[in-house]
């Protein structure tokens, strides 16, 4: 009986980890504060696909979407890359992000309830993140030449 017990709670626990990873979310976006055109952009993985949006400034933005549900693979490839303690100890914000229209750019990890985006000047992200913001954009670029 208690190993019956045993197994049934660690079968529980296993469930319980897998199903936290699989509602893992990895996001990169990008925005310019005075542009004019579609300027802001957004990518959205998980390991069932990848979301991509793109928006325009202003009052009343049009807003361009793309989902995608078989590309698992982007969000595995990017996950490899993520060191989840290294991000933990990062900064919220780096350097003067979009300070006179430069851009912007921001990496979200939202792992079940716990969530962190780190922000950063276009094209400068923390060096620990580098190998992770190249391969976010690379996605995105591939998707946004998609639309």
């Amino acid at each position: 009986m208690k190993t019956l017990i045993k197994s049934s709670v660690l079968i529980f626990l296993v469930a319980l980890l897998s199903a936290c990873k699989s509602g893992m979310v990895i996001s990169h976006g990008s925005s310019f504060g005075h542009c004019r055109g579609f300027c802001n952009k957004e990518l959205k993985l998980t390991e069932k696909g990848a979301k991509f949006s793109a928006w325009e400034n202003g009052n009343a933005p049009v807003t361009k979407t793309l989902e995608v549900t078989d590309r698992g693979t982007d969000f595995k490839r990017v996950a490899g890359l993520l060191n989840a303690e290294v991000f933990k100890k990062l900064e919220l914000r780096y350097g003067c992000p979009d300070c006179a229209d430069g851009g912007s750019e921001w990496i979200e990890v939202k792992n079940g309830l716990n969530t962190k985006r780190i922000l950063f000047e276009y094209g400068n992200p923390p060096e620990e993140l580098k190998a992770l913001n190249d391969q976010l954009r690379s996605i995105q670029a591939f998707y946004d030449k998609s639309k």
